[in-house]
């Protein structure tokens, strides 16, 4: 608000919130953040400064969140007796869509541990029933030629998660499939692993048994209706002679528990052959043990700070992926309540007549970056359309967090006039949340934190960890920080002297400062070791030598350093960084991160990709331009037009660079790294139409091809 009448308001609330602040002993934040001193986080493993592991965990790795527990079959067994009366699984049922864009939502129904343990052993029997044998305890899956691998090809929900359940009871491997990827997926998986059992989505099926000459080893299809309406009818094909289509409650219900009880894995049984989301070229089978799946939920375990049998998951994204299966298995160990939802009812504007945050209210959640930046720039969306005096309040609330976070205190006359009622929106109960999959830009996390009062920290992993490597501390509020080593990993720092940084100096093991002049423990490739580290991937010993080398260490493929604390921070990666006309380097990825932080950039829609090269002098963009921020903006600027005509109209394009330039002068990005142009799209990145990975992540390579007459257009701008 620009009324002058509201300077004396803001100041008056600011002083009223310290004073309360003062009379409830608030500044003792103050001087705990003034004398804190976290001291190393890591420390040196021998000699190599370069090399490093959390102080506790030195020649101490944990192994597993619950003592005589091995597998994954281990720690779900003693869940479900343990825990056995509590609540394990929810749903809700899903009526039909109230709008084109808004699912609608009835009844909540509930597991207990007892039961999810009774129904998951039914499901592996009847897989034992269906022809399926217990794998080997071996990594070496080329010599297996038994039928010992499920597929599950399908999206998160109860249901996934008891076929896994119940496969790792009888020592079967599950191969997993992303529900988002094509039928070629589905082929080469199936394929590739001899299988002949399948969990998929019941609209699925058809598309099954049209390729079913293409998979001869299918024999049993598993069909599950989520997200299917009772109302809705979904026809299913003419079973074809020689194989069985059943739905998911039946396949269970003829599991014979008598006649195949449990067949427990060992350790070293593969668990999940777990396909990359195939950012280039043909997806790779990640081969994962129960011990790897088992070491690294130990990590989890002490870095969520788990309050056994009390805290409540909420489980959406894709079990296909390696971060929210660990997730899982860590809930199910400790008696963790996990609700099921999918990622675009999570909010009241996906979901009626609430969002899954807003039903389930979680206590821990996990999220990619495009979530979290969603989160906040659907919250901004309604600030804005909202009347000026709330605007003030909820601008003068930030202002006030802000300060008070820099020094180590709290707001609690903002906290009950605004944040209150933020924090409904996703339950209330939120106490702790993790950012993976990739970098969050610094302004959306503190954001989050300020808006919703929980710690929102940043992991880093990748599926060849188990989704884990580092984690930040909840008292780290540094932006692009990655962490600290996990409990179950050390890491350590690989000179890359064929590969620089923005000055031209080589990442070195013995650098001890870094392109800005900070104190570091080494610069270089981000090896790693430990438990929950992979062996390498499924038929592709290429791959696994390229990656994996004889000593255990995975290389990551990532540039980092560790700061003075002994925390990571990535700074690049070894295929990522680019080089201009000139010779510089400009990093894409953190130009996407931060550029993508514009509220005209529609995350939904995809966000942002940039793009340079060698013929270039300067970067460009294409990116997805955000509807409902620019139809607002256009209204207050007196413009007016649909969206189609916005998107041409100079004045907008105008308005998008500006920000851009904003956001650039508010990053540490290089004068080389600010966009001289950009290409304002409306036709959205998905996973389906090859431009994203199944886990969201950009396919660079794909935009550009998708919008060559675009690109071309573009890229002539950044030559000068």
């Amino acid at each position: 608000m620009s009324s002058p009448l509201f300077i004396p308001l803001k100041f008056f609330l600011i002083a009223l919130d310290f004073f309360i602040t003062i009379i409830t002993f608030g500044w003792l934040g103050i001087i705990q953040r003034a004398t804190a001193d976290p001291g190393l986080r890591t420390v040196p493993v021998g000699d190599d400064e370069s090399h490093r592991v959390q102080p506790a965990y030195k020649n101490n790795l944990t192994t597993t969140p619950v003592p005589g527990a091995g597998t994954l079959y281990d720690l779900a067994k003693m869940g479900f007796e343990k825990y056995a009366d509590k609540k394990c699984m929810g749903y809700r049922e899903f009526v039909g869509w109230k709008t084109p864009k808004v699912k609608e939502f009835g009844d909540t129904y509930w597991k207990t541990f007892g039961e999810v343990g009774i129904v998951s052993a039914k499901f592996g029997a009847a897989l034992r029933g269906a022809g399926l044998e217990a794998a080997p305890p071996t990594t070496n899956l080329e010599q297996v030629t038994t039928k010992s691998r499920l597929a599950i090809f399908e999206n998160t929900c109860p249901e996934w998660m008891i076929a896994a359940l119940g496969a790792f009871g009888q020592s079967i491997t599950v191969a997993t499939i992303y529900a988002t990827l094509g039928m070629d997926a589905v082929e080469h998986a199936v394929n590739d692993n001899i299988i002949s059992v399948i969990v998929c989505n019941k609209r699925n099926v058809e598309a099954l048994i049209k390729r079913k000459d293409n998979m001869p080893t299918l024999k049993t299809i598993v069909y599950t209706n989520d997200l299917i309406a009772k109302s809705e009818t979904v026809d299913l094909p003419a079973t074809p002679d020689g194989m069985t289509i059943v739905s998911f409650e039946d396949f269970c219900a003829g599991g014979d528990t008598e006649k195949f009880p449990p067949t427990p894995p060992e350790p070293d049984t593969t668990a999940v052959i777990m396909y990359t989301s195939g950012s280039t070229g043909k997806p790779k089978g990640v081969v994962i043990t129960h011990r790897c799946i088992v070491g690294a939920c130990a990590a989890g375990d002490i870095e969520l700070g788990i309050r056994k049998g009390e805290d409540v998951y909420l489980g959406y994204l894709p079990l296909a992926h390696i971060m929210e299966l660990m997730a899982e298995f860590v809930m199910v160990s400790q008696g963790v309540l996990i609700c099921y939802a999918d990622p675009k009812s999570l909010s009241a504007t996906g979901a009626f007549p609430t969002g899954a945050l807003e039903h389930f209210a979680p206590t821990i959640m996990v999220a990619v970056p495009k979530i979290w930046d969603t989160i906040k720039k659907g919250l901004q969306a309604k600030v804005a359309a909202s009347p000026p005096v709330a605007q003030f309040l909820v601008n003068t609330a930030f202002e006030a967090k802000t300060y008070a976070d820099t020094y180590g205190y709290d707001t609690p006359l903002f906290n009950a006039l605004v944040f209150k009622k933020f924090k409904k929106a996703i339950g209330g109960n939120l106490r702790f949340a993790i950012s993976g999959g990739g970098p969050l830009n610094g302004e959306v996390q503190d954001f989050i934190r300020r808006a919703f009062g929980f710690p929102l920290c940043q992991g880093y992993g990748l599926t060849e960890t188990v989704a884990g490597l580092t984690f930040q501390a909840r008292d780290d509020f540094r932006h692009g920080i990655a962490g600290v080593c996990i409990p179950s990993a050390e890491a350590k720092l690989v000179s890359t002297p064929d590969i620089c940084d923005k000055a031209g100096q080589p990442y070195l093991s013995t650098d001890r400062t870094d392109v800005e002049g900070e104190k570091v423990w080494g610069r270089g490739e981000i090896c790693t070791k430990g438990v929950n580290v992979s062996s390498g991937y499924y038929m592709n010993e290429e791959a696994t030598k390229e990656a994996f080398d004889d000593d255990g260490w995975f290389h990551t493929g990532d540039i980092g350093q560790f700061m003075a604390d002994g925390s990571i921070k990535i700074v690049d990666r070894k295929k990522n960084l680019v080089k201009l006309k000139g010779g510089e380097y400009i990093a894409l990825e953190k130009m996407e991160m931060v550029f993508g932080n514009s509220d005209f950039v529609d995350a939904v829609g995809g966000g942002i990709c940039v793009y340079g090269d060698g013929d270039m002098d300067r970067p460009v963009a294409l990116m997805q331009l955000k509807m409902e921020h620019t139809m607002i903006w256009a209204k207050k600027n007196g413009i007016e037009g649909d969206f189609e005509t916005l998107l041409k109209d100079p004045k907008v394009y105008e308005a998008v660079m500006k920000d851009m330039k904003e956001q650039h002068a508010k990053s540490d990005l290089s004068h080389l790294e600010k966009l001289v142009a950009v290409q304002l799209l409306n036709s959205p990145w998905t996973p389906e139409n090859g431009c994203l990975t199944a886990a969201n992540k950009l396919q660079r390579k794909a935009v550009i091809q998708s919008f060559e007459n675009e690109f071309n257009d573009l890229k002539p701008k950044g030559i000068f």
